[in-house]
């Protein structure tokens, strides 16, 4: 099983990273390889509820599409895991630690393994780079969320089915 770990400090508080991480349905506006997303609602897991997601991504001559779920601990950690082809398993979570100064530290970690090998030959190529630029992104989208609100004075409400869920659509970006 291939494990990659990532950890980034950001100039910006944990709510506002922790949101934009969240918030699964708006991966395609701005995650690097998200080509489509579904949210197929919410289910009882073994540790909570969890929702199920359908993610088309697509690096390298490479798109796939594959059901995963998510478990959201408001912001502490996001758990992504799936058994669903093209992998055998994919365990993604991100954590959140307050750093000093209204900083945090965003923690990546995701060991995964393909049911079919040659395609576990290109993705190990490509994942590395796609998590890399990924947490880039979400740098960049907190930082520009972030901005947009103190811009509006007003402060960030989102409406959800679940505490913890992703923002519903239609919200200020």
């Amino acid at each position: 099983m291939a494990c990659l770990r990532l950890q980034r400090d950001l100039p910006l508080p944990r709510p506002a990273v922790y949101e934009v991480i969240a918030d699964i349905g708006d991966y395609p506006a701005f995650m690097p390889g998200f080509a489509g997303v579904r949210l197929d609602g919410w289910e009882d897991g073994p540790d909570g509820p969890v929702l199920r997601v359908y993610q088309t991504v697509g690096a390298g001559g490479l798109t796939m599409t594959f059901l995963s779920r998510a478990r959201f601990t408001p912001g502490e950690r996001i758990d992504i895991v799936s058994h669903d082809r093209p992998f055998r398993t994919l365990r993604q979570t991100w954590r959140f630690a307050d750093r000093p100064g209204g900083r945090v530290r965003v923690h990546l970690e995701a060991d995964y393994e393909m049911a079919d090998r040659l395609a576990g030959l290109v993705f190990d190529r490509v994942f590395p780079g796609l998590l890399r630029s990924g947490l880039a992104a979400v740098a960049h989208r907190a930082a520009r969320r972030r901005a947009a609100l103190r811009g509006a004075d007003r402060p960030h409400d989102p409406v959800d089915a679940h505490p913890g869920a992703p923002a519903t659509r239609g919200q200020q970006t």
